[in-house]
C-alpha cells in the first residue's frame, strides 16, 4: 500500500486532471440524459422454425438404395443461419426504406442497433425486438422486419431451386451420356468375345471337357484291349502282327501263288532228278537254273505286292493249297483287332484336340472375365448414378423448403407496457468505473515512461547487491556519532570486511542519492566493529562530508601532506582541500590525490580508508580516482535515481577498469520495525528479572 501511495503522490497532477475530466463528463451525461434523451419503446415478436421432413428414398439398381432425410445442419445451428438472414444488410435496407424516420439514420450500422434478434438455445424459436421513439413506430418496425425477412426467404428459395435445377440438368445429361457409353462398351465386348453369362459358360465348358476326358479314357481303353488281342494272335502265329498281315496279303495274291506253285513243282522234279542223276547232269542243272528264275520272280512279286517287306519276314507257306488254311482266319481276326485299335487311337487323338480347343476357350473366358466384370460394374455404377440423379431432381421438386423453411410467426408483435428510460445511477456507476480504469491505465502509462531506476534494471547488471538502506529516522547522524548504528550499515560493513585492499571509494551517478550518508554510516559501523577508519572527502566541488562533520576546507600545505582530523574515537577525517574549481581536475590528473592516499595508507594508522567520491555523471575526476582506489561502492536511491545516468556511470567505471564491488540501494521502505531496539528490550527484560 505504501508503494501505491508513493506512485499516486508521484503522479498526482495527471491523475487529478483525468478524474476531473471524467467527473465533468459524468455530470454532463447525467444532466443531458434527463433533459434531451427521450424514452424508448420496445416491440417484441417470436418466430418458430419448423422441422422439415423432405426425405429421399430411391433404388439405384444393383448398387442398393439411396436414403436421405433432407437438409441437415450438423455443424451449424439452423437458427444461426436464420439469424444471419434476419440481420443481413439486404433485409434491413428494405426495412429502412419504409421507415418513417429513415432520414435520421445516415448509416445502416446505426439503424441495426434498433433491432435485437436472439435465437433460443435448445429450441426452434427466434425472439425479435425493435425500438422506437413511439409505440406505433416500434410496432411498424417489427412488422416490417418480419415481412422483409419472409420476402428474402422466398427469394432465396427461388434462387436455390433454379440453381439446383440448372446443375441437376447438367448432371442428368452427363449421367445419361456415361450410361450410354458404359452400355455400348459392354455390348461391344460381349459381342466380340461371345461372353454373356460367364458363370454358365464356364460351367458348360468344364462339363464338356470332363465328358470328353471320360470318353477319351474309354476309347483309349478299348484301343489298348484290341491291341492286346492283336498281339496275342500274333504270338499264336509265331510272328508279329505286321508280318502276319504281310503274309496274308501275299497269300491272297494269285500271281504270287502261281509262281510259288511252279516253284514247288520244280523243287519236286529237282528232287527226283537228283535221285537219278548227279548234280552235273544237264537235267539237274536245268532244273536248278529254272528254280533260280522262279525264286527271282517270287522275290520280285513279293516286292511288288508288299513294298519294303523282307522275304525272310514273309510266311510264303500261307495259302496256295486247295484246302482252307485256318491261319488265314486267325490273321484276319488279328488284322481286325489291329485296325480297330488304330481307329480308336485316332478317335482318342481327335477327342484330345477337342479338349485342347475347349481348354483354350476356357482360358480365354478366364482372361476376359476381369474386363467383363469391370465393364459390368461400370455399367451398374452409371445406371445407379443416373437413377440417383433422377431421384434427386424429383426430391428437389417435391421439397423446396429444405434449406429455407417457411418460418412461422408464433407470437404476433406486441408493445412493452413501459418505455426504456436512461438510468442516471447507471451513468454515474459508469463514470466511477471510467475513473478507476482510466487512472489505472494512466499510472501504467506514466510508470512505463518513468526513467527512474527500477528493481528489474538492477537485476540486469552483473554487480551484487550488498545492502538496502531504509529511510533513516535521523538522517543527520553526524550530530550523534555515538548513537546506535542501523543494522543495515552493520550488514554492509560485514560485506566490506572481505575486501583484499582496505581502500574503498563510495560514489553515485548524480547528487542527492545519499552517497555521503552511506559513507558516514559505513565508517561508523566499521568503528563499531573495532576498526580504525579514515574518511577522505574526495568531492572537492561540494565537500558535503566536510560540511556535515562541521569542518571547513583546508589549504594544501607546502609539503602536500594532509593532516587528518579526529571526529570520533577511531574515526578521522581528511577534509576536502580548498582548490579552485578550474584546478580540481588538474589536481587529480597530476597525482595530488594519489599522493595524499599513499601517504595516509603508508602511515599504517588506519584499518580502512573510505573515500567520499564525487558523482560519476557530474564530475570527471571520479574516473581518475577509480584508477587509484581499487574498489568502488555504487549508491543508488530508490524512487530518485535515473536509470540512464546509472547505466552510463557503470559503463564509464568499467571502461576505466574500476572494480565495482557491489551496489547499495538507499531510501527503501523499512520492513523491520523495532529491530533496532531489540538490544534495549533485552536489557530491560534482564533488568526486570
Amino acid at each position: 500500500m505504501k508503494q501505491i501511495a508513493t506512485i499516486i503522490r508521484r503522479h498526482w497532477l495527471p491523475l487529478l486532471g483525468l478524474n476531473s475530466v471524467v467527473l465533468a463528463a459524468t455530470i454532463y451525461a447525467v444532466i443531458y440524459a434527463g433533459m434531451t434523451i427521450p424514452p424508448v419503446w420496445k416491440a417484441n415478436a417470436q418466430l418458430n422454425l419448423p422441422k422439415t421432413s423432405g426425405g429421399l428414398n430411391a433404388s439405384l439398381g444393383t448398387l442398393g438404395n439411396i436414403q436421405s432425410q433432407g437438409a441437415e445442419f450438423r455443424d451449424v445451428n439452423p437458427l444461426e443461419i436464420q439469424l444471419a438472414i434476419l440481420t443481413s444488410d439486404v433485409v434491413l435496407e428494405r426495412v429502412l426504406a419504409v421507415d418513417p424516420e429513415k432520414s435520421s439514420y445516415s448509416r445502416l450500422s446505426s439503424y441495426k442497433q434498433l433491432f435485437e434478434v436472439t435465437p433460443q438455445i435448445d429450441s426452434s424459436l427466434i425472439a425479435l425486438a425493435a425500438q422506437g421513439t413511439r409505440p406505433d413506430l416500434a410496432f411498424k418496425r417489427v412488422n416490417a422486419l418480419i415481412d422483409a425477412y419472409q420476402q428474402r426467404l422466398n427469394e432465396l428459395r427461388r434462387s436455390d431451386a433454379n440453381f439446383r435445377e440448372m446443375f441437376a440438368q447438367e448432371d442428368l445429361e452427363q449421367a445419361r451420356i456415361n450410361l450410354n457409353q458404359a452400355q455400348t462398351a459392354l455390348a461391344n465386348f460381349q459381342q466380340s468375345t461371345g461372353l454373356s453369362d460367364i458363370n454358365e459358360q464356364t460351367k458348360g465348358l468344364i462339363e464338356a471337357i470332363n465328358n470328353l476326358k471320360t470318353t477319351q479314357a474309354t476309347v483309349i481303353a478299348q484301343a489298348q484291349a484290341n491291341e492286346t488281342q492283336a498281339q496275342v494272335a500274333a504270338a499264336g502265329l509265331g510272328t508279329t502282327p505286321q508280318q502276319a498281315m504281310t503274309s496274308l496279303r501275299l497269300g491272297e495274291n494269285q500271281e504270287y501263288q502261281a509262281i510259288r506253285q511252279k516253284l514247288s513243282e520244280v523243287e519236286i522234279a529237282l528232287a527226283e532228278a537228283r535221285g537219278k542223276y548227279t548234280d552235273e547232269s544237264p537235267t539237274v542243272q536245268s532244273l536248278i537254273s529254272h528254280r533260280q528264275e522262279l525264286l527271282s520272280q517270287l522275290n520280285q512279286q513279293v516286292a511288288i505286292a508288299v513294298p519294303g517287306a523282307n522275304a525272310q519276314e514273309v510266311d510264303t507257306t500261307l495259302g496256295g493249297s486247295g484246302s482252307r488254311d485256318s491261319r488265314i482266319e486267325m490273321i484276319a481276326e488279328l488284322t481286325r483287332n489291329q485296325t480297330t485299335a488304330q481307329g480308336l487311337q485316332q478317335q482318342a487323338s481327335q477327342i484330345q484336340n477337342q479338349i485342347e480347343k475347349l481348354n483354350t476357350e476356357l482360358n480365354s473366358v478366364t482372361t476376359n472375365q476381369a474386363k467383363l466384370l469391370d465393364l459390368q460394374r461400370r455399367y451398374e455404377i452409371a445406371e445407379g448414378v443416373y437413377k440417383g440423379t433422377i431421384a434427386q431432381i424429383q426430391q428437389g421438386k417435391t421439397n423446396p423448403f429444405n434449406v429455407y423453411p417457411n418460418v412461422q410467426v408464433l407470437d404476433e408483435p406486441s408493445i412493452d407496457p413501459k418505455p426504456i428510460i436512461v438510468s442516471r445511477k447507471l451513468i454515474a456507476f459508469g463514470g466511477i468505473l471510467a475513473a478507476i480504469f482510466g487512472s489505472t491505465a494512466l499510472i501504467f502509462f506514466l510508470e512505463n515512461r518513468n526513467p527512474l531506476l527500477k528493481p528489474k534494471d538492477l537485476m540486469k547488471v552483473e554487480f551484487p547487491l550488498l545492502g538496502s538502506i531504509p529511510r533513516l529516522k535521523q538522517p543527520d547522524m553526524e550530530r550523534a556519532l555515538g548513537a546506535e548504528i542501523e543494522i543495515e550499515f552493520q550488514r554492509l560493513a560485514s560485506a566490506v570486511l572481505m575486501l583484499e585492499n582496505q581502500c574503498l571509494m563510495v560514489t553515485s551517478a548524480t547528487s542527492g542519492e545519499g552517497k555521503t550518508t552511506v559513507t558516514l554510516g559505513l565508517a561508523l559501523a566499521l568503528v563499531n566493529f573495532g576498526f580504525r577508519v579514515l574518511i577522505i572527502d574526495g568531492d572537492l566541488r561540494q565537500a558535503e562530508m566536510t560540511r556535515r562533520l562541521g569542518r571547513t576546507k583546508k589549504k594544501i600545505k607546502a609539503n602536500g601532506q594532509p593532516t587528518p582530523i579526529s571526529v570520533y574515537p577511531g574515526l578521522d577525517l581528511i577534509p576536502a582541500p580548498s582548490i579552485p574549481k578550474g584546478k580540481i581536475a588538474e589536481y587529480f590528473a597530476r597525482g595530488g590525490f594519489e599522493q595524499c592516499l599513499s601517504s595516509t595508507r603508508g602511515s599504517g594508522c588506519y584499518d580502512y580508508v573510505l573515500v567520499d567520491g564525487p558523482p560519476v555523471g557530474l564530475a570527471s575526476e571520479t574516473t581518475l580516482m577509480s584508477a587509484v582506489v581499487c574498489n568502488a561502492l555504487f549508491v543508488v536511491r530508490s524512487g530518485t535515481s535515473d536509470r540512464y545516468p546509472v547505466m552510463d556511470s557503470f559503463e564509464q567505471l568499467t571502461r576505466h577498469k574500476a572494480r565495482i564491488m557491489g551496489l547499495v540501494v538507499n531510501g527503501v521502505e523499512s520492513r523491520t520495525e523495532g529491530y533496532r531496539y531489540y538490544g534495549r528490550q533485552r536489557e530491560l527484560l534482564e533488568t526486570e528479572a
